[in-house]
């Protein structure tokens, strides 16, 4: 069992409303053709730590020491603020709608990285942005038309995302896409 391993994460879950998953139709239309995996909605997070492969002895212990909850927030509301994408601007990897109250997931990501450390997990140096991410791009054939898309896209109107809980996730990846398994779940304070 030492060297047994599980491929882990800690996310928050995003179940997002109607306008959103519109946009998203929208958007996959307007780029049908382009070569991207698109995620499916009963996927969506938001990654606060990406551990990998995890011995499943840490496993256990990391799962026990988030469900304590000594670091929670209160559950709150966020608003979406808009679409972008990673990578460098001939060649996007990924798009992603972003998040407004940055000090809100700064605060919960500073207290996912104490537990962390604590369960022997060094804090990582690189920076942090929530986000969740919709599609992945594989290749684009026309990057300006892509462009002109996103920039069109970007003065839609979204909607408020309401977050309550942290899990700690098995990932599994296949050929369909990752199945993701709860390990542990913290619920946030209420308000």
């Amino acid at each position: 069992m030492k060297n047994q391993y599980y491929r882990t994460f800690i996310g928050l879950p995003v179940q997002v409303g109607t306008d959103l998953l519109e946009a998203r139709h929208q958007l996959m239309t307007s780029l049908e053709g382009e070569r991207i995996s698109w995620v499916d909605p009963k996927r969506f997070h938001i990654t606060l730590r990406f551990l990998g492969d995890t011995r499943l002895p840490d496993v256990d212990r990391i799962g026990q020491a988030l469900a304590k909850g000594r670091f929670l927030t209160h559950a709150t509301s966020v608003p979406v603020t808009g679409l972008g994408s990673f990578g460098p601007r001939k060649k996007p990897r990924v798009i992603w709608i972003g998040f407004g109250r940055e000090e809100w997931f700064s605060r919960l990501k500073e207290g996912v990285d104490s537990i962390l450390e604590e369960c022997g997990f060094p804090k990582q140096e690189q920076a942090f942005t929530a986000h969740l991410t919709l599609g992945r791009i594989r290749s684009l054939g026309d990057l300006s038309r892509y462009y002109e898309i996103m920039e069109g896209m970007k003065a839609n109107s979204y909607e408020v995302v309401w977050f309550d809980r942290l899990i700690y996730y098995r990932s599994i990846l296949g050929t369909r896409g990752p199945e993701y398994i709860k390990l542990a779940e913290t619920l946030f304070k209420k308000a």
